[in-house]
Parts: structure tokens; C-alpha cells; sequence
């Protein structure tokens, strides 16, 4: 007999087309660390009366379908789940950029390689793999640009090359996108300095605001594979999200989720499952900034973004609701400090209205690659009680609500960076 563990666990979703209806097709498979979405039905008991000590067969009340799903906080996957808090985004492909920077003119002999294609300063007579070295460096600089936009080499055509302010030769790979990071830089001269191992900053930013007057509503597969059962819970929204940034651990957010109703079948109706590659964040490489500068002494900080799901809970024989509207959008937070200086707490007593970022991104090259930035562009702060508990270290706690920002006409922007083009 087989049991049902977690390790065997899945969670398949795809967006509807209609509300409440589960779509056909190739689901998604996503990765979660927890979830209680199912629906549950209880049982009235009638106390009627005259007939006896007895108890009678009790009836059904209305379905209610909603719950949690906690998962990580990484660039690929959590564009979806953006997109079912937030509504659509705006999707932008940006080229990969890299340079060499020199301190001085190039000697002849001296190399740098692009891409694999060893390239050669020599004093005159260049040919192929070769420029001429000039009077001065922004001279050499100038030619290097035009010998490589005139290579034929296939490793060399699809980039673009120009002199950088005299100092530099700026690559910049010629189709947006993650293509163009794996490109590589390397410089046999001693005075030359890469920007790194690989062009980078190459992928799709996608943009979402808040705001959207409507939401998509999306089909969520709870699969118990050992079983087999598979909990399809059609009419899924996403009431809210939360965030819980610390200075260790993996990165994590917490899902709430309404549903319309729930059907157990004994095989799945998520086709071929597609993934994408999973890559956290780390609590570690988080940032918090104030008004664009990252704030000092912060121990802790956390976020929510409401919906205000509201369901229509109409009168009907199959007892479903019928939609589920939103409302007014919140969004508000805690940060937690080691009390040294008064920037917040100057914030909160005059009242001020301040941009707070939050941000998380991979470390070295890789945060050109991929990166999450929370914006609340009007945020205002309580005045905190300040309590002095013991010898150690003061603490302060503040919470935050950001507000509609009336210039920018929305109160958050999210800005997810990845290899993902677009969420359909």
C-alpha cells in the first residue's frame, strides 16, 4: 500500500481562461516548501424536534477552497506568482554589455580575447586577427572598435564593438536576452582589465505595477502521486503575498489563496508539466533602501501585499461562489532596527513620506543577470515606542504603510530581472 509523503508531492498550475474553469494544456510545475490549499465541506446537524433521541443524516453546507503556499523567492518562477498578485507586466529585453579597460596604450604583442578569438596588437602590417597600434590609446582604441565591427569571424559578428571614452572598448552583444552572457572576456594584457569573465546584464526586465482593475484567476493541481489523488482547484486568485526578509536562510514567500472549488481525481490533467531551472535568492544578498540609499542597522524586515479579495458568494444548486472581485489593495510592513540614528525615527515623527526599496539579487555578475526590487514609492511610518529591556543593544520596530503615490499614479512597483521573456 502507498502513502503519501511530501517528497512526492506536486504542485501543477496554469492560468484560466475562463473563471473557474480548469484549462487543458501543458501545466507548470512549481516548486513550494508547503501548501494547504484544498477545499473543505462540513456538515450541518438540523436540531428537529419531535422525533426522537436519534440522530439524523446531517447535510452539506457550502464549499469553501482557499489556503497558503510557501514558496522560495527566486527569479524565474516567482514571475508567474507576480503575475497572478499583480496582473500582467511589461516585459523589456536588454542586451548583454561588457569591456576592457586599459591604463595604458597597448605594446605590440599584447592580446586580449573575445569570445574565445585571441586578438592581437601589433606595431604595423595588421591582418585578420590583428589592429595596429595607434599614437595613443584612444587612437588604438578607435581602430580596435572598427577591426572587430569588420571581422567576419562568427564568434566576433554577434557583438558590437566601440571605444569607450578613450579608456575602454564597450562590447555589447547584438540580441537582448541571456544569450549574450555567456560570451566570454579574458585580456593577456597586463594593463587591461575585463569587466568580468562573461558579458552580463543580458535577459528581460519585467515590470509590475499595482493598480490592475482585474486579476488573473488560475487552476491549481495538488497531486499526491503515491496514491494516486489530484486535487484540482479551479478558480484560484492570489488574496496576498509576504515577504520575511533575515539576514540568513533562503529567501521565502508566503501565498494566500481563494478558490472557487475543489475535484479529486485519480489522474492528472496537467499534460507534460513544464519547469524552468531553479535558482534561489539568498537572505543574504537582500538590500533595504530609503529613498534610493541602503539603510545601515537593519536586523529584519517584512512585507505584505493585499488584494482584498472579495468572493460572490451567490445562490446556486452546486453551493460554489460565483467570482472572486478585488477590493482595495494594501501594503504594508515592519522593518526591525538596532537604534544608532534617526533616519526612520525622524521619518515617523515629521510625518514624511519616503520611497523604501527591498531588494534581492545573486552576488557578483550574476546580480546584472537576475534580480527582485519591491518599490513603495510613498511610504509613511508610525512614531515607535523606543524600550531599553537590558544591557544589550536597543531594538526598535517600525511598521509601514505605503500609500498611492498621486504623480506616479500607482503606490508599488515590482521589477523582476531574469532569463524568462515573457509569462503568457
Amino acid at each position: 500500500m502507498s502513502r503519501s509523503y511530501g517528497t512526492a508531492a506536486q504542485l501543477l498550475i496554469l492560468k484560466e481562461s475562463t473563471y473557474g474553469v480548469a484549462p487543458s494544456g501543458n501545466y507548470e510545475k512549481m516548486s513550494f516548501f508547503s501548501t494547504t490549499i484544498s477545499a473543505d465541506q462540513p456538515l450541518i446537524n438540523d436540531p428537529l424536534l419531535g422525533i426522537g433521541r436519534e440522530p439524523r443524516t446531517p447535510f452539506r453546507d457550502i464549499m469553501k477552497d482557499d489556503g497558503d503556499v510557501v514558496v522560495s523567492v527566486e527569479p524565474r518562477d516567482f514571475g508567474r506568482w507576480l503575475q497572478f498578485l499583480m496582473g500582467s507586466s511589461t516585459d523589456t529585453g536588454v542586451a548583454a554589455t561588457g569591456s576592457i579597460t586599459f591604463t595604458v596604450n597597448p605594446s605590440a604583442g599584447h592580446t586580449i580575447t573575445l569570445n574565445g578569438i585571441v586578438w592581437t596588437f601589433v606595431a604595423s602590417g595588421a591582418s585578420g586577427n590583428q589592429s595596429n597600434i595607434g599614437i595613443s590609446l584612444t587612437a588604438t582604441l578607435t581602430q580596435l572598435a572598427t577591426d572587430l565591427e569588420a571581422s567576419s569571424n562568427v564568434s566576433l559578428t554577434p557583438a558590437s564593438y566601440a571605444n569607450g571614452g578613450g579608456t575602454k572598448l564597450n562590447i555589447t552583444y547584438d540580441t537582448v536576452g541571456a544569450a549574450g552572457n555567456a560570451y566570454t572576456l579574458a585580456s593577456g594584457n597586463v594593463n587591461g582589465v575585463v569587466s568580468g569573465a562573461t558579458l552580463s546584464g543580458g535577459g528581460y526586465t519585467h515590470v509590475y505595477t499595482s493598480g490592475a482593475a482585474v486579476l488573473p484567476s488560475f487552476t491549481a493541481e495538488v497531486g499526491h502521486l503515491n496514491v494516486p489523488a489530484y486535487g484540482v482547484n479551479t478558480g484560484c486568485m492570489l488574496e496576498s503575498m509576504a515577504l520575511d526578509f533575515q539576514r540568513k536562510g533562503g529567501a521565502k514567500a508566503t501565498l494566500k489563496v481563494m478558490a472557487q472549488g475543489e475535484v479529486i481525481n485519480t489522474t492528472s490533467g496537467g499534460g507534460t508539466p513544464t519547469t524552468r531551472n531553479y535558482k534561489p535568492f539568498s537572505q543574504f544578498n537582500g538590500s533595504i533602501l530609503r529613498n534610493g540609499v541602503a539603510l545601515a542597522n537593519i536586523t529584519g524586515a517584512k512585507m505584505t501585499y493585499a488584494n482584498g479579495l472579495q468572493a460572490v458568494p451567490n445562490i446556486r444548486p452546486d453551493a460554489l461562489i460565483d467570482a472572486i472581485d478585488p477590493t482595495s489593495i494594501t501594503a504594508t510592513g515592519s522593518i526591525d532596527l538596532r537604534f544608532a540614528d534617526m533616519t526612520l525615527l525622524g521619518d515617523a515623527i515629521n510625518g514624511n513620506a519616503i520611497e523604501l526599496q527591498l531588494q534581492y539579487q545573486f552576488p557578483g555578475l550574476d546580480g546584472n543577470n537576475f534580480s527582485l526590487n519591491w518599490t513603495f514609492h510613498s511610504v509613511y511610518l508610525p512614531k515607535p515606542k523606543l524600550q531599553i529591556s537590558g544591557p544589550g543593544g536597543v531594538q526598535a520596530a517600525i511598521n509601514w504603510q505605503a500609500a498611492y503615490n498621486d504623480s506616479l499614479q500607482k503606490s508599488v512597483t515590482v521589477t523582476l530581472k531574469n532569463d524568462v521573456s515573457a509569462y503568457a
